[in-house]
């Protein structure tokens, strides 16, 4: 027995497997280990620097000091109605005289001193040679500027980009620029081109701008028989202050127009409604008609009737203005207009009326011809290719 060999140690039935690595997720449940050395990193170790966050180069803290200097105090011009510092839209039917009564207002802003008129900038884009010649030596003489598409290389659609270099450039505080009239400017029935447009609007007004933007009523009133702005809500929604006007008839006898412009929305104290009146005496020149503008009391007309247009057919007086127009046979507004009269038994100033109501650029915006000027100026008509050619 002594010399039997030592037993050998049987192997274990299993060996333990070697320890598994844990997963993230383990990790980050695991509890904390109560040595302090063994302590499992916390969120906070991972959160990266303040200063990369990429809202924090758009911030504006610290420089309050600034924008106070560059904000251009809330200021109501005569009437009260309109606002340095603010986008107001106003809205009017064609030859309500909104251009007129706007001028009127300009021009006596500036001699209040309320209006630095080298910092005026009226954009017409709404009118022929002499309104433009007339208007604009109106201005020049205030120390105002005018602009007007195809006048010293500036467009309508260069419009955004000014407005953005001059907000960006810090020229805007203190600037005021008239829009005459909007839809030249962009499109009012585009939502999503007008909000993109009414943006940068908003931008240069925060700026320090003024944007005054005259735009159209529809056609058709409303079911109370007040105008109807036109195009969609945005202006209307991104502006400070919206009016619309409207025609009255002026006592019997009077050689004179009333108009009354009634709030549609506003972002500070502006009264409810303002009016105006001027005058239309034969023979009176347009700076006669801007000096005879007088603010009334919109409580007075109460006793005075809505301005309605007599109205014609205008079906037979828009085939007769589009035969015409194809035939190349007339040439000028006064020429087409006459003839269209003539054939169709109208008056020459309803013909001249519906000439000018469905002039436009494009057919969507339900015009049927297009108006350009030749040489000396005279005003060539197109027609438009219907919506579904386009």
């Amino acid at each position: 027995m002594a010399n039997e060999p030592p037993k050998k140690t049987p192997p274990p039935r299993f060996t333990l497997p070697p320890p598994r690595e844990q997963s993230r997720e383990q990790h980050r449940n695991e509890p904390a280990a109560k040595d302090p050395g063994h302590a499992v990193h916390t969120a906070q170790a991972f959160e990266p620097p303040a200063d990369r966050n990429p809202f924090r180069r758009h911030s504006l803290r610290g420089r309050a000091a600034d924008l106070a200097l560059s904000a251009t105090q809330v200021t109501p011009l005569p009437g009260k109605f309109i606002f340095l510092g603010h986008l107001t839209t106003i809205y009017a039917a064609p030859g309500t005289g909104k251009t007129l009564i706007m001028i009127y207002i300009l021009l006596e802003s500036i001699r209040r001193g309320l209006i630095d008129p080298d910092r005026l900038y009226y954009l017409n884009a709404d009118d022929n040679s002499l309104g433009l010649a007339t208007k604009t030596a109106l201005l020049e003489e205030a120390g105002a500027h005018m602009m007007a598409p195809g006048e010293r290389g500036f467009q309508t659609r260069d419009l955004e980009k000014l407005l953005a270099e001059a907000a960006e450039g810090g020229f805007a505080r203190g600037m005021c620029v008239v829009l005459d009239t909007l839809k030249k400017f962009t499109d009012l029935m585009d939502k999503k081109r007008s909000a993109q447009f009414a943006q940068s609007c908003r931008l240069f007004v925060s700026a320090g701008g003024t944007i005054i933007s005259i735009a159209h009523t529809t056609k058709n009133d409303n079911a109370d028989g007040t105008p109807r702005y036109q195009g969609t809500t945005d202006m209307l929604e991104d502006g400070d202050a919206s009016y619309v006007a409207q025609l009255f008839n002026p006592k019997s006898g009077a050689a004179n127009k009333v108009v009354k412009f009634t709030k549609l929305k506003n972002r500070a104290t502006c009264p409810e409604a303002v009016a105006y009146t001027y005058a239309v005496e034969r023979g009176l020149s347009y700076e006669g008609m801007v000096a005879s503008v007088q603010p009334i009391d919109p409580d007075e007309l109460d006793d005075y009737v809505p301005h309605k247009e007599v109205t014609v057919e205008e079906g037979p007086v828009i085939n007769a203005l589009m035969k015409l127009i194809e035939s190349g046979a007339y040439e000028g507004k006064m020429a087409l207009a006459r003839a269209a009269a003539e054939e169709c038994g109208v008056s020459q100033r309803a013909a001249i009326g519906i000439l000018e109501r469905y002039t436009g650029a494009d057919a969507k915006d339900h015009c049927f011809w297009t108006m350009r000027r030749g040489q000396r100026g005279v005003q060539k008509y197109e027609l438009l290719p219907p919506p579904e050619w386009t």
